[in-house]
């Protein structure tokens, strides 16, 4: 509980996106936790590559998103912050966020879990934990789009409370269809 006192003298009131960027440039806090035998840290430029080996391993050796999307979000983009999934001595999970100020919200933009690694609880735990770190800032909702035939990833954010709230016709690169879903967030601040 003692990282949750440090972050909550970061933050005020009211949700401010400097105060975001605070966070994410750990000038006051750093989130490093162990669960069930798996690390959960915040991502570093160097882990990118084991991102592109993640994606390739499970996007049938295709790579969604390329080493310079995944360096301009951990190292550039002021609204967007990544968590690293480290177990058996390497990286085997990662989630990206992005914050979205005027709404209050959080976007998940990517998660994804070596297929050796999956249905062990990390793929949950790296939501889980996001969620907690922006509940604790403030923020009111996550949001993420799913593939409308990935019935075991909406299952799983089903079961940490997500939502669909929108079919989204032809979303993916591939026409595939695509599912809105968000999970709103207390305010523990309170």
């Amino acid at each position: 509980m003692r990282m949750m006192k440090q972050l909550m003298q970061i933050i005020s009131k009211k949700f401010e996106y400097h105060q975001f960027r605070k966070y994410r440039a750990f000038d006051d806090f750093e989130v490093d936790t162990v669960i069930d035998q798996a690390r959960y840290r915040i991502s570093e430029r160097e882990d990118i590559v084991s991102f592109l080996t993640i994606e390739r391993d499970v996007y049938g050796g295709e790579t969604p998103w390329t080493f310079s999307h995944f360096e301009h979000e951990i190292m550039t983009n002021d609204k967007a912050i990544f968590l690293t999934a480290e177990a058996g001595g390497r990286i085997v999970g990662f989630i990206g966020a992005r914050i979205v100020p005027e709404r209050q919200s959080v976007h998940l933009s990517n998660l994804a879990v070596l297929s050796t690694f999956q249905n062990q609880g990390i793929g949950s735990n790296l939501v889980k934990i996001m969620a907690n770190l922006m509940q604790q800032l403030g923020v009111a909702r996550l949001t993420l789009e799913v593939m409308r035939d990935n019935t075991s990833a909406q299952a799983m954010y089903r079961k940490l409370g997500f939502e669909t709230k929108e079919i989204l016709p032809e979303y993916y690169e591939n026409k595939s269809d695509g599912l809105w879903m968000a999970k709103e967030l207390k305010d523990m601040r309170k």
